[in-house]
């Protein structure tokens, strides 16, 4: 039992540092812009319901279905690599209010609620959260689907109260202030979609890794 633990508190770490959702936070206020408190907390948690069940289905689908569609790990890490790229570059630029994936939804009475795309799927619950659960994802016994759910779903709900204390603190922020950080994290973000497609690329073209 006490190896299932370590092992479950290793990939929980593991995954967390892979999601990054405090790295996420100038995103979620750029695309909850124009909510009221309410709205921007049931956000939160609506990013955190659907990041954990994103990782659930990669974790017992992913590969079935990527081997169904013909479609490699590679080149998904490539195409989520491009779209967070695109979201880095509008960051940057101070574009974000039009790269916020699907248009926001408003309700019949009227109330505008933000799009889960594109920062639960594939910023949050991305390519390199997916190829991770997914290479993890085996199982023997019951017991190890501890160390293969638990993961998830305490990262999923480390989403939800990251966005929600985020949500608290934005009246104390100056716009400024959200302003320095929203360009910082553009290029943390561009960095880190490089790096998914060079992921990407060595895993279609193996040569690549060699030279």
């Amino acid at each position: 039992m006490l190896s299932i633990s370590a092992l479950t508190i290793k990939k929980t770490i593991t995954l967390f540092v892979l999601v990054g959702p405090a790295s996420m936070i100038p995103i979620f206020l750029a695309a909850t812009e124009g909510l009221d408190l309410r709205g921007k907390v049931r956000f939160a948690r609506t990013i955190g319901l659907s990041v954990t069940v994103a990782l659930l289905v990669a974790t017992f689908l992913g590969m079935p279905i990527l081997g169904l569609l013909g479609v490699s790990l590679g080149a998904m890490q490539i195409g989520g690599g491009i779209i967070v790229l695109l979201l880095a570059i509008a960051m940057v630029l101070g574009k974000e209010s039009t790269f916020k994936g699907s248009p926001s939804v408003t309700t019949e009475n009227g109330v505008r609620e933000a799009a889960i795309v594109p920062l639960a799927i594939p910023l949050l619950a991305g390519p390199a959260a997916f190829s991770y659960v997914m290479g993890n994802s085996a199982w023997l016994t019951y017991a190890d689907l501890i160390h293969v759910v638990m993961p998830i779903l305490l990262v999923g709900f480390a989403c939800w109260i990251t966005f929600h204390l985020a949500c608290q603190a934005e009246t104390r922020i100056r716009q400024s202030t959200l302003d320095v950080v929203e360009r910082v994290g553009g290029f943390i973000l561009a960095a880190m979609a490089v790096e998914m497609m060079a992921t990407g690329l060595r895993g279609l073209f193996p040569m690549l890794a060699s030279s």
